[in-house]
């Protein structure tokens, strides 16, 4: 009896390992399938990596075509020398001044002349102000033009009916030399010509060709 009783047991046994084993197998497969899907899919990911590189370079190469077939459109900034008579006495940089006995940074260039020299726009430009100030720099007046820049001519009495917002062309007679006062007044009469890119005093020779002159 007792073996009889055994038997069943050990079958119930053997069919529940067989279970466990299969049920195993079934996990492992599915943990192998799971994991070579994600390992292809992230090489997939990485092949197309490359593709989405050259892809990125070919259109900054076409960017930089199209950027080579723009039209210039910054303006004319050829300047034309503001006076006839080209004499000029001090230059941009720190010089002596002998009004003052000093020295410091002057962001101009004087032009020699005498009082009624016309004075001419050096770009088409707008007038942006007409100031006077008797005591230091007397008349000034500023233009603004393209590209950021601007040009201020000092030391002039303005031309008859010239009013700020006005449009001038290169080459207008906007002024004529004055009488020097204030603080450049023992250099006689003489242009203060100034130019400023993005409101920064610049050298104006950078602008002007004044060795061929």
């Amino acid at each position: 009896m007792k073996d009889q009783e055994q038997k069943p047991k050990n079958k119930k046994l053997l069919t529940y390992y067989l279970i466990l084993g299969a049920c195993i197998l079934i996990i492992a497969a599915i943990a192998v399938a799971v994991t070579l899907s994600v390992t292809l899919g992230g090489d997939d990911m990485v092949l197309d990596d490359p593709d989405q590189s050259v892809d990125g370079d070919t259109d900054d190469d076409d960017n930089t075509d199209d950027d080579d077939d723009v039209e210039d459109t910054t303006g004319d900034t050829t300047f034309l020398m503001p006076v006839d008579e080209v004499n000029a006495v001090n230059s941009y940089g720190f010089y002596h001044n002998t009004t003052l006995d000093k020295y410091y940074l002057h962001t101009g260039i004087d032009f020699a002349g005498d009082v009624g020299d016309e004075v001419y726009a050096a770009l088409d430009g707008t007038v942006e102000s007409i100031t006077s100030d008797p005591v230091l720099m007397g008349t000034t007046i500023t233009l603004s033009h393209e590209n950021g820049l601007k040009t201020t001519y000092t030391f002039v009495d303005a031309a008859e009916g010239l009013a700020v917002g006005d449009t001038v062309e290169k080459g207008d007679v906007i002024a004529t030399v004055a009488e020097a006062m204030g603080q450049e007044y023992k250099d006689g009469a003489h242009l203060h010509f100034e130019v400023f890119l993005n409101d920064e005093a610049v050298d104006p020779e950078t602008y002007l060709d004044i060795d061929s002159k």
